[in-house]
């Protein structure tokens, strides 16, 4: 098992050196321990606020990421949408929602965990960069959830015990990262960690520490609680779906195969078999080419 203190970055990467992980130290500020802890409170109440007015089912309660209760909202796109589209949400649904989202200290770490998807993966922002800010231009009635975070979704688990089974996040984007803070009250030396199954790791993950993993190709899932431990996450991130569509020109892969010479297109930019895997491979910033790949990427420019 990894320690990690979260007061000091932990990288973990593979034998090429590249970068597939990042557990995030916390920023240089005193104030973030109650930051986080004002935010699990937030959470809390949401999920509290949320029972007493009916907004979630039974089904709500129990899924295949754990048992306990979440609320998902913001951009997606897949199983079978014309477009991208918000995720859909009943008016109780939506008014906890946007109450999250306004809060500040949700607000906080959402950028902390997108400053750190910047800073340890910049060719992966980039491209999610260069795929979102068309896409939200092509589609004006789309709603950024953030103004200080390049992730187009979130998804609040609102505990009390928010332990998740062992799952991927398969339609997210395979080449890029999820953001996961972890907050709650709970001894992270007996459990709460995080398990990455393909990477043979467990990684002790403490109240208030952040994390970025590539969630649609690593299997994770959390160690359990103890006995009246309390825990809560905020997780970021953004679907597989969004990039394709712009990729194929703002259609869907079913609109561009419709086209003449729409299959040629499509062949394009999927590239040769494992070609594109490659491409996406290559992304991940390797540790010792992290100033390289910052001043490649970003140089004058401000994202």
């Amino acid at each position: 098992m990894l320690i990690f203190s979260s007061r000091n970055p932990l990288l973990i990467v593979d034998r090429e050196h590249r970068i597939i992980c990042a557990f995030l130290g916390t920023p240089e500020d005193p104030d973030w321990p109650s930051v986080v802890a004002r935010a699990g409170e937030a959470l809390k109440q949401a999920r509290e606020e949320g029972l007493s007015v009916g907004a979630f089912a039974a089904a709500d309660k129990c899924h295949r990421r754990g048992k306990f209760l979440s609320l998902a909202g913001g951009l997606s796109h897949g199983g079978g949408q014309k477009k991208p589209g918000m995720i859909v949400l009943s008016r109780h649904q939506r008014r906890l929602f946007q109450n999250l989202l306004k809060n500040k200290d949700v607000r906080r770490i959402c950028g902390f965990q997108s400053s750190g998807f910047r800073t340890f993966g910049p060719k992966m922002f980039k491209q999610y960069v260069l795929a979102l800010k068309p896409l939200f231009e092509h589609l004006p009635e789309l709603e950024h959830i953030f103004t200080n975070s390049v992730y187009p979704a979130i998804t609040f688990n609102l505990g009390p015990d928010s332990v998740t089974f062992e799952h991927l996040d398969f339609n997210n984007n395979p080449f890029g990262w999820c953001g996961i803070t972890s907050a709650g009250d709970f001894d992270a030396k007996r459990g709460a960690h995080i398990h990455l199954k393909q990477l043979k790791l467990v990684v002790e993950f403490p109240s208030g520490a952040s994390t970025l993993i590539p969630s649609a190709v690593v299997d994770h899932g959390n160690t359990p609680l103890g006995s009246g431990e309390t825990r809560y996450s905020i997780t970021q991130y953004a679907a597989g779906g969004l990039f394709r569509f712009v990729q194929y020109g703002m259609k869907t892969a079913k609109e561009l195969m419709a086209q003449e010479e729409g299959a040629g297109m499509k062949n394009m930019v999927d590239g040769a078999p494992g070609e594109r895997a490659q491409w996406g491979v290559d992304l991940f910033s390797k540790e010792d080419e992290l100033a390289a790949d910052h001043a490649a990427v970003f140089g004058d420019m401000h994202f």
